[in-house]
């Protein structure tokens, strides 16, 4: 049921407003959606990650768990209320710091560290990382933030406002000019993927597999349509006029866009709603007309290579995607004859890249182009990605990135472009699409998890002779960027360190897991785990101190790698 709207009269940035909301709805969605200060962020719904961080009576608290109803005659200050034609102190220490990087959590953090100076003027590092604790940030560590916090007050210090420092050419290396989008950051006016929704939008909502593997029977849509009026379409595979397969490596490009009588993977959409959006947001989904019959699931990529193992993919033999080598001079005799020999195994497991903002953006027709505009890291890919799964010329399709509130490699895959385009084709009005935070965890890549074992070989000098590498790599359900991990995983496992004999292969394998994509190094990062564990115990073995250790085996001006 749904409640009435009540008037709700208080005082914003410095003005008084009346708006008609139902009592429970969110402030969050208050101020986004009836009065468009679309400044203050949403990143979970949840009061986790702080970037709806708003000023109410001079207290931060979080948008998104504050009643509308908690609001009538209070004070209310949001991001855009610090500025008066001016950036104030706060906003360019941000813009001297760095503080501001991708820009999602800059408006919460603004407002966290303000409510702090307006008590203390001069607060130190431990009152402003109190201050500032619940509000996360995945991209800067939090130094600069803080730093730009305690230095608020040293104006000396502060860029002109307006002004990115820009060194002239040739002069850059050594600066630290002001970035050029920092403004707009810290003003909280730049754009981001759910900042902007044409009039009209048609609301998109997908429907997932609640199942790691199984095959699936849609029912009667037409009637589950006349059944909610508001509906104005339901879409499935059979919708999809071009390649229903996406991939960032066309070669590989396996992943449907709404899956064909199967699902592969926990979370991968199957179907999708379009309607009005106040009847989508309160559509309960679980009557939607749709049987499952659950299938055996692979979790494991060790027991996916069985030979009695079902395949995820028919024409992938062994369920594996690809294989990587790289071989250089005989590390098995390095390894026979060595002074010291060490060797081990571990395990790393699935990593979300939890940015702050989820995937969000709209499509609309521009005459005969569609144009999607969305938070993405690779618009190219896109564009290339969504041409083929709509049919569409690929001077019929524009791609409109908006900034990204964090990505570090997931972004760089296709998630929502192809679903509102599809919207937008067929209906003709423009269509919007905004992740939750449990849906944006269930439906995107992952880091690869990986299992890992080698031996590196030394001389009695401590210097390495030889290593041997061999890596497990689960690339789930698709393929995304398991070929890129598999084969650059071999090319770095050695790290920085001359080792003239070497010997490392890696493979990626299908489960039906969650799709492992891209995560900042490729699958680089778990194999130097693997690699500077074992060089601690080559360094114990040899009796030789760590980092000399590291440092008698650094590549050098002139070395050759693996």
């Amino acid at each position: 049921m749904t409640m009435a709207r009540m008037a709700l009269a208080f005082t914003l940035n410095g003005r008084p407003v009346e708006v008609r909301a139902a009592p429970l709805t969110r402030l969050s969605a208050v101020l986004r959606d009836d009065l468009r200060l679309t400044g203050t962020k949403v990143g979970c719904d949840a009061g986790d990650c702080g970037a709806c961080t708003v000023l109410i009576d001079g207290e931060a608290v979080c948008a998104c768990l504050t009643p509308a109803a908690g609001i009538a005659g209070r004070t209310v200050i949001t991001i855009e209320g610090l500025w008066d034609g001016r950036l104030g102190n706060l906003q360019r220490s941000f813009l001297r710091h760095g503080a501001a990087q991708c820009g999602i959590c800059t408006p919460g953090m603004l407002m966290a560290a303000t409510a702090l100076i307006d008590r203390v003027a001069r607060p130190t590092g431990l009152e402003v990382e109190a201050a500032l604790s619940g509000v996360l940030c995945r991209c800067t560590g939090y130094r600069k933030i803080i730093a730009a916090v305690m230095n608020a007050w040293r104006e000396d210090e502060l860029p002109e406002p307006g002004s990115t420092d820009a060194p002239p050419a040739g002069c850059a290396v050594g600066r630290s000019p002001v970035r050029l989008d920092g403004v707009a950051k810290v003003r909280g006016s730049e754009c981001f993927g759910a900042d902007e929704r044409p009039e009209g939008a048609l609301l998109v909502r997908a429907i997932r597999s609640p199942h790691h593997h199984a095959r699936f029977e849609l029912g009667d849509l037409e009637g589950y349509r006349r059944r909610h009026p508001g509906i104005v379409a339901i879409f499935t595979a059979a919708d999809i006029p071009g390649r229903n397969a996406f991939g960032v490596i066309p070669a590989f490009a396996d992943q449907p866009a709404l899956a064909e009588r199967e699902a592969r993977f926990r979370g991968e959409a199957v179907a999708i709603v379009a309607g009005e959006p106040s009847i989508i947001e309160a559509l309960d989904l679980a009557d939607f007309p749709l049987t499952w019959s659950q299938l055996p699931a692979l979790l494991d990529p060790i027991a996916a290579e069985a030979l009695s193992a079902p395949l995820v993919h028919a024409s992938r033999t062994g369920n594996v995607l690809v294989r990587g080598l790289v071989q250089r001079g005989d590390a098995a005799a390095a390894l026979a004859t060595a002074a010291y020999r060490v060797s081990g195994q571990i395990e790393t497991s699935f990593v979300e890249h939890a940015y702050i903002e989820p995937e969000a953006g709209f499509a609309r027709m521009d005459g005969d182009i569609l144009v999607v505009q969305a938070c993405t890291q690779a618009p190219h890919l896109d564009h290339d990605g969504i041409a083929a799964i709509l049919a569409l010329p690929r001077d019929k399709v524009r791609v409109i990135p908006t900034a990204t509130g964090g990505g570090f490699g997931a972004k760089l895959d296709i998630s929502l472009q192809p679903l509102i385009g599809l919207v937008a084709l067929r209906t003709g009005r423009p269509a919007t699409m905004v992740y939750s935070r449990p849906e944006s965890m269930a439906a995107t890549t992952k880091r690869h998890p990986a299992r890992m074992q080698a031996e590196i070989a030394a001389d009695r000098d401590g210097r390495v002779t030889g290593m041997r590498f061999d890596g497990v790599f689960d690339t789930g359900a698709y393929a995304s960027w398991g070929p890129t991990v598999a084969n650059r995983v071999p090319v770095h496992a050695s790290g920085p360190y001359l080792t003239p004999n070497y010997q490392a292969s890696a493979r990626a394998i299908h489960t039906n897991g969650p799709v492992s994509g891209a995560f900042r190094g490729f699958g680089v990062p778990q194999a130097a785990i693997m690699q500077e564990l074992l060089y601690d115990d080559l360094a114990a073995a040899t009796g030789i101190d760590r980092l000399a250790l590291r440092r008698l085996n650094a590549l050098s001006e002139g070395s050759t790698t693996v």
